[in-house]
Parts: structure tokens; sequence; C-alpha cells
């Protein structure tokens, strides 16, 4: 058991580099990156200011709106010009420092949208463990002392269906139902607007009422 344990661990390194190495290739590889980015909002603002004005011109000429130096100057900005190799060694080094950079699609650094976003996770993450456990552990043993009895087929039957339920069409028929059309839980948010407001208790049945939903 200790060197199973052992062997586990020493697999932790390798796996989540491995991961890094994936995602960053597909970041890179993926259309929809900062630079197409760029190119279809500085399309977006030239097509405003053509319909606003009457008339005009791109930046650049063309339908293209930004000129290529401008491309190319993002492109070192972003690290887009360098070889993926070199890209991600480069982004490696920054992350053993701590610097996880920018986001593309916020422009606000990585560390400071985790940090943001770090309490809500936590919060699904213990709630969602401790319901877990405290279903299946009980659940476990009454279907081990009631072996194929009705009970244990029927249980058997709800935890299979449970599985077969795509999470996303499960959540889309909750928020509709149960959000949307009787109203009794909200269709979005982790807390109320007047969440500082609220005493103890209130606060902690308001997290509750926002995250029925999700949890389930």
């Amino acid at each position: 058991m200790r060197d199973y344990f052992i062997r586990r661990l020493l697999l932790i390194p390798p796996t989540l580099l491995g991961i890094s190495i994936i995602v960053f290739s597909i970041t890179r590889l993926a259309p929809g990156g900062p630079i197409e980015r760029a190119i279809m909002e500085a399309q977006m603002a030239s097509a405003g200011g053509e319909l606003g004005s009457g008339g005009g011109s791109a930046v650049g000429g063309g339908s293209m709106a930004i000129s290529d130096e401008q491309i190319q100057v993002l492109k070192e900005y972003y690290g887009l010009d360098k070889p993926i190799w070199q890209a991600y060694l480069i982004w490696l080094g920054k992350v053993a420092k701590g610097d996880f950079g920018d986001s593309f699609r916020y422009s606000e650094p990585v560390w400071d949208l985790i940090r943001e976003r770090f309490p809500i996770s936590l919060f699904y993450g213990i709630t969602t463990l401790i319901i877990t456990y405290s279903v299946c552990l009980p659940l476990g043993v009454i279907k081990a002392i009631k072996h194929r009895t009705h009970l244990d087929n029927w249980t058997s039957i709800v935890v299979f269906a449970g599985y077969a339920i795509p999470g996303y069409a499960l959540g889309a028929i909750l928020l509709l139902f149960f959000a949307a059309r009787l109203e009794w839980f909200p269709m979005g948010g982790f807390t109320s607007y007047d969440f500082e407001d609220l005493s103890f208790f209130g606060k902690f049945v308001d997290l509750f009422h926002h995250g029925a939903l999700p949890l389930i």
C-alpha cells in the first residue's frame, strides 16, 4: 500500500506537466486567440465609425481594420511570435515564479482572477464533498446489507439514471422549471445584492438559496 501511494505521488508532477503542455498547445493553435480578438474588435469599431460618420476607411486599408505592424506588436506582446516550445518554456518559468500572466479575455492578472473566484470554488468543492460522502457512504452500507433486494435494485436504477443524465441538461431543466417558471431559486449569482447587510444566519440561508440548483 505504501509503495502504491508513493508511485501515485511520483506520477503527479509528470501528469501536471503533460496536461500543461497539452492545454498550452491548444490555446496556441486553436482559433479565437487574442490576435483574432483584437482584429474583430478593430473591425467592429471601424464598422461603427463608418456607420456613425457615413463613410471612412479602415486602419491599415481593406477590411483588416488593423495594420500588419500592429499585429506584429500584438504577437510580440503575447509571445505568439516565438515557437510553441520556446513560448512554453518562458511561460513555465514565469509560472514557477508565481507569475501567471494576464488574462486574454479580461485583460487582468490571472492570479487576481483566481483569487477572486477561489472562495466560490472552495464553497462548492467542500459542500459537494460533504453531500457526496453523506449520501454515498450510508447508501453503500445499506446496499451491501440489502443486497439483491428491491431496495438494492431500485437504488441502483436511480444511481445509473443519475449518471446517464448529462449535467448541463439537468441544469437547464432545473433552471427552467424551478428558477424561471416557479421562481423558487435565483437564475444566477453567488449571493444577493444585500448579502453584506444580512445576519450570519441570513447569509447562510442566502448562500444555499443560490447554491441549491448548482449543487443538485
